[in-house]
């Protein structure tokens, strides 16, 4: 999957706030090690994959890819594609007196594992990696761990394990202040130490365009056609979705028009969501598409992004709807409020409220007019706040003065 295009890593380079790379510390040489949970893409993986080309291409550094759990999957291919090595160094999290043996004995392995690579700088992202890193990071003689928080606080370990992990790590990342809020009230991170940078997104041009998308969805000219990309599990709350789309179909055949929800992402849970669509006797307006290649293809062929999820810290899945110029109609919790264009948080419903969701799209749904204008303004949101090259530029950035602090 080709998340952002080599002329845009290379416009990157050339500048960050306005000083020229070339006249600032670089990390050439410098051995690095992003460690993330599973090798399967999904949000904060994208961001991760973003940062580890720019710091390759345009840094110079020695990077590779770990993964904790699972086998190698879609971002082991991108790594392999761009020349990043990737691997998994097997951590499993038990709980009991059995799995915390595991847990000691994953510990000490990955631990080893980094002392034999002997990075100088190690970037977790999300929960687990973050923790497995704080604990054992100082054993690699690596100079800097950076713990990167990409949520508000899923996936939780164990507040004993969270916090002893957190006190040996002086550099956090958010991508949100919802996540930034999380680590200094449940964990006790001195704020100073929290820097908040958004996400970055940047959709690569269509490999097919919105009419092949269309054909190839089965979806007529007149079809209002929306869109929810991610990854299908229970925090995403698509059953939700699927309660309020019930309504939505309902309405639009009313007005003699076709329907279509498209749900873009890999199927973690799916089975369940199927039933309830079957259930809600809606399983002829929904498409459940599993991951897609080309997403800024997908999105261009949609009239709508729709977005359920409870709880948020910077959703790709939300920005990657805003870069395709859509209108946006979702839950109304911080990390979509933080995110969303000029207007659309009249369009943001209380979550695991199926009507009030309903509502917000049919408004959208029929007055293509408003659509049009706040996916303009969404388009124009993203480039000012959303830059890859932003992101990549002060999260390198961040990482340089720790290091010349640490020295």
């Amino acid at each position: 999957m080709k998340i952002v295009n080599s002329k845009h890593m290379q416009e990157a380079g050339s500048t960050t706030s306005g000083v020229p790379s070339a006249d600032r510390p670089s990390l050439r040489g410098e051995s690095i090690v992003i460690v993330l949970g599973v090798l399967h893409l999904g949000g904060a993986e994208r961001q991760s994959l973003l940062l580890a080309r720019y710091l390759k291409e345009v840094e110079r550094a020695d990077v590779e890819v770990w993964g904790l759990l699972g086998v190698p999957g879609n971002v082991a291919e991108y790594c392999e594609q761009h020349g990043i090595p990737s691997r998994i160094v097997r951590v499993s999290w038990g709980k009991g007196f059995v799995g915390s043996i595991r847990t000691i004995l994953g510990l000490v392995g990955f631990a080893w594992a980094l002392r034999r690579r002997h990075p100088s700088i190690i970037l977790g992202y999300t929960m687990l990696p973050n923790v497995v890193c704080g604990l054992t990071w100082r054993w690699s003689g690596a100079r800097l761990c950076v713990w990167n928080q990409r949520d508000e606080g899923l996936h939780r370990l164990g507040h004993g394990w969270e916090v002893r992990a957190a006190r040996q790590v002086s550099t956090f990342v958010c991508n949100s202040n919802g996540g930034a809020q999380f680590l200094a009230k449940e964990l006790g991170v001195n704020p100073d130490l929290i820097k908040v940078i958004p996400n970055g997104v940047s959709l690569t041009e269509p490999v097919a365009d919105r009419a092949h998308w269309r054909a190839k969805l089965g979806l007529g000219d007149d079809c209002f056609a929306a869109c929810m990309v991610g990854n299908l599990h229970g925090n995403k709350d698509h059953g939700t979705l699927l309660q309020a789309w019930r309504r939505v179909s309902d309405e639009m055949a009313k007005m003699k028009r076709s329907s279509a929800l498209i749900l873009a992402g890999r199927k973690d849970d799916s089975n369940y969501l199927e039933i309830l669509c079957r259930d809600l006797n809606i399983e002829s307006t929904v498409q459940f598409v599993g991951p897609v290649d080309d997403i800024a293809g997908l999105l261009q062929a949609m009239d709508l992004g729709v977005f359920s999820s409870r709880s948020e810290g910077c959703p790709n899945g939300v920005l990657e709807c805003m870069a395709a110029r859509l209108a946006v109609a979702g839950t109304n919790i911080p990390g979509i409020r933080d995110v969303i264009g000029p207007g659309g948080e009249a369009f943001l419903s209380p979550p695991g409220d199926a009507e009030a969701l309903a509502e917000c799209i049919m408004d959208l749904a029929l007055d293509d007019e408003l659509r049009a204008r706040l996916g303009a303004a969404n388009r124009d949101h993203i480039g000012a706040k959303f830059d890859p090259k932003k992101m990549c530029e002060q999260t390198v950035a961040l990482v340089k003065d720790r290091l010349n602090k640490a020295m």
